[in-house]
């Protein structure tokens, strides 16, 4: 069996102290487990024609896509990355993978805690350091296609659509 938590540890050593109810210790033991369940749970967010940011010193949990828009990583991405057909600039931190497809980046250093695909993509920049592999698939064939796919399905699709929170 192991050990307490602190802060449930606590709850326990006031209740034994007779400072608080247990009634109190019970909502407060509860008030703790809802905490660190709600920690544990990663959002993913979509952003269409819209710019995500992180800025210096931030830190955001989850798996964020961008389709069409830009992705401003300053600060701290604890999960994953998505970017199509859109614009990064990069010089925070990426703890999952980072999956790029006809994106226009500029690399200013960082780190990116697994994996980086590259499809179809423009940079320039200092890349930052990928502790997992690179992959980069740059072409003339997959440039047309991509430009095409922008193009013809993608911009006319999302051309007027107004996305509320």
């Amino acid at each position: 069996m192991g050990e307490l938590p602190n802060d449930i540890l606590a709850v326990l050593e006031a209740l034994s102290r007779k400072e608080i109810t247990v009634d109190e210790a019970e909502q407060l033991i509860q008030a703790v487990m809802e905490k660190r369940m709600n920690k544990n749970v990663r959002k993913q967010r979509t952003y269409i024609g819209r710019e995500f940011m992180i800025n210096p010193g931030e830190e955001y949990v989850g798996t964020v896509e961008v389709v069409n828009g830009k992705a401003v990583i300053n600060g701290r991405l604890v999960g994953d990355l998505e970017v199509v057909f859109g614009e990064l600039i990069f010089s925070g931190e990426v703890t999952g993978n980072v999956e790029l497809v006809g994106t226009n980046i500029v690399w200013n250093g960082g780190r990116i805690g697994r994996n980086l695909e590259m499809v179809g993509c423009s940079y320039k920049g200092t890349r930052p350091t990928v502790d997992g592999k690179v992959n980069e698939v740059n072409n003339f064939f997959i440039n047309g296609i991509l430009g095409m796919v922008r193009n013809l399905i993608i911009k006319p699709f999302l051309h007027g659509i107004r996305i509320e929170e």
